[in-house]
C-alpha cells in the first residue's frame, strides 16, 4: 500500500513540476523582446553618447553627486551595455535607460552655464534631436 501511495505522489509532484516548468518556459518565451536595437538605432543612441561626451561644460547629476559630461557618457555606455537587448530605439534608451537610477529611481539631472537645471530626459531627447537636424543639413 506505502508502494502505491509514494507511485502516486510522486506522479502528481512530476505532472505539477512539468506543469510548472512549461509555464516558465512559455513565459519566458513572451517576455523575450521581439527585436534588439537595430544598427541604425545603435548608431543613433552612439552619436548621443559622443555629443554628451563633447560638452566639457556640461553637469551631469547622479543621485545627487555631480560628474562631467565624459564621466556621465561612460556611465550610460555601461547602462547600454546591460540593457540593449530590451531597446529597440534611441527614444526607449533615453526613457528606461538614460534619465533615471535604476537603483534608487531618481531622476538624473544636467547644469549647464547660464541655464536652469534640467531633467536628463528632456536635455537628451533635445540633443538627440539637434543630432538629427544636423544630420539632414
Amino acid at each position: 500500500m506505502m508502494t502505491v501511495h509514494f507511485y502516486l505522489c510522486s506522479r502528481r509532484s512530476l505532472s505539477g513540476f512539468l506543469l510548472f516548468a512549461l509555464f516558465a518556459l512559455f513565459a519566458l518565451l513572451l517576455s523575450s523582446p521581439a527585436q534588439a536595437l537595430t544598427a541604425q538605432e545603435e548608431a543613433r543612441i552612439n552619436a548621443l553618447l559622443a555629443a554628451l561626451e563633447q560638452r566639457s561644460t556640461l553637469v551631469f547629476i547622479r543621485n545627487g553627486d555631480a560628474h562631467g559630461a565624459a564621466e556621465a557618457a561612460q556611465h550610460l555606455k555601461l547602462k547600454l551595455g546591460r540593457t540593449r537587448d530590451r531597446l529597440q530605439t534611441a527614444e526607449q534608451f533615453i526613457d528606461q535607460v538614460a534619465s533615471s537610477s535604476s537603483i534608487s529611481g531618481k531622476p538624473y539631472l544636467v547644469r549647464e552655464p547660464g541655464k536652469s537645471e534640467q531633467h536628463a530626459r528632456d536635455f537628451l531627447h533635445e540633443l538627440l534631436r539637434q543630432i538629427a537636424l544636423e544630420a539632414v543639413k
